[in-house]
C-alpha cells in the first residue's frame, strides 16, 4: 500500500485507492490544517496501474516545486514532495507507489492502522473476539459470536474501545486470477492416535496435498468432524450438519470459549500460511452462527482413534 508522509508532522498516511486531502473535517480523508488548503483540495487515486493526483483547489498544488495546471492531473512517483497550497514549509513526501490493499482504519484513539494480507484478530490474538479473514471467494469477511458477516467498504469491526473501519481496495488483476484458481471441494483425512492425544491432519485439493502435521487445535477440528460425519449418517440436511453449541463444546473440551476462540485463530494462521504464496484466501473449514459453530465440509476420512460415535457431542434437552 502506497505511503504518504507529512514531514511537517511526522505522520505516515496509507492511501486509500481514492484518497481526499482537504480542510473539511468529514469529507477528506485526511485533513490538511493549512489555511490556504481549500476544503476539498486534492484527490490521489489508484487508476489499477499508477497512482495520480488531481488539483480541484483554488490556490494550487506544488509538486517537486513546480505548480500544478488548476484542475490538472500528474501521475506520482516515488519521492515526489507535494505541497498542497502555497505554504512551502508544510510538505508531503510519496514514500512508495505500491498497489492498494484492503486496510483497516482506526477509529479509537490509541489504536494503528492494519494492512489486510491474509488474516487479523481483534482486539489480539489472545483475545480473538473478531477475526478478519478472505474467503476462498475472493471476499473480506468478518467472524464473531454473531457468526460470519460480509465485510463491505465503509464497515466498523471491533470490540468494545477498539473498533476499526474496514476500506476495501480494488481488486488487481493477480488477486482475481489467484481466487478463481482456488481449489474447490478438498478432501480431510485424520490420522488419530489411539489414545487421541496426537491428531495429525492432511488435506487434499484436486491438485495439491496439504500436510499440516499434529497440532493441537487439530483435536478441536476431530470433534467437529466426527459431529458433522454423525448428522450425515443420521439423514440431516446438509445445511443443518455439524452444528454444536459453543458451550456444550466448551464442557467437552474443558476450555473457555475464549480458547476455543484462539485455537480456531490459531488453525486459521497455520492453514492460509500453508497455502501461501499461492493464494491469500483459503476454504472456510470452521463455520460460525450465533452461539453454533461446525465443520465447514462433508468429505471427511479420520482413521484410528477409539470413539466409535459421537453421541457425546448431541445436544441434549
Amino acid at each position: 500500500m502506497a505511503r504518504i508522509l507529512d514531514q511537517h508532522s511526522g505522520e505516515i498516511v496509507n492511501l486509500q485507492s481514492q484518497h481526499i486531502f482537504g480542510r473539511h473535517p468529514t469529507s477528506t480523508h485526511t485533513v490538511l490544517p493549512n489555511p490556504d488548503a481549500s476544503r476539498m483540495h486534492a484527490v490521489i487515486t489508484w487508476d489499477g496501474e499508477f497512482w495520480w493526483l488531481q488539483d480541484s483547489s483554488s490556490n494550487g498544488t506544488l509538486i517537486n516545486n513546480s505548480r500544478m495546471q488548476s484542475g490538472g492531473k500528474v501521475c506520482l512517483k516515488t519521492g515526489d514532495q507535494i505541497v498542497f497550497g502555497n505554504n512551502t514549509t508544510h510538505q508531503w513526501q510519496l514514500l512508495d507507489v505500491v498497489p492498494p490493499q484492503s486496510m483497516l482504519k482506526a477509529i479509537s484513539p490509541s489504536l494503528s492502522d492494519i494492512i489486510l494480507e491474509d488474516i487479523v484478530a481483534l482486539p489480539s490474538e489472545q483475545n480473538p473476539d473478531v477475526v478478519i479473514y478472505m474467503t476462498a471467494q475472493g471476499s473480506w469477511v468478518c467472524e464473531s459470536q454473531s457468526g460470519t458477516t460480509l465485510l463491505k467498504s465503509g464497515d466498523q469491526v471491533g470490540v468494545t474501545d477498539n473498533v476499526w473501519q474496514f476500506i476495501e481496495a480494488a481488486p488487481c488483476v493477480q488477486t482475481q486470477m489467484v481466487v478463481e484458481n482456488q481449489p474447490t471441494s478438498p478432501r480431510f483425512t485424520f490420522n488419530v492416535s489411539q489414545n487421541e492425544e496426537h491428531v495429525f491432519l492432511k488435506i487434499q485439493f484436486t491438485h495439491q496435498e496439504i500436510d499440516l502435521g499434529q497440532r493441537t487445535h487439530h483435536y478441536l477440528l476431530l470433534l467437529l468432524a466426527r459431529k458433522r460425519q454423525e448428522d450425515k449418517v443420521a439423514g440431516l440436511q446438509a445445511t443443518e450438519q455439524g452444528w454444536i453449541d459453543k458451550e456444550l463444546l466448551s464442557d467437552i473440551l474443558k476450555l473457555s470459549e475464549n480458547h476455543i476462540n484462539i485455537q480456531i485463530y490459531r488453525f486459521r494462521k497455520q492453514l492460509i500460511s500453508a497455502l501461501l504464496p499461492k493464494t491469500t484466501s483459503f476454504p472456510q473449514v470452521i463455520e460460525r452462527r450465533r452461539r453454533e459453530v461446525r465443520f465447514g465440509y462433508e468429505d471427511i476420512d479420520i482413521q484410528g482413534g477409539t470413539m466409535a460415535s459421537t453421541d457425546n457431542l448431541t445436544v441434549v434437552g
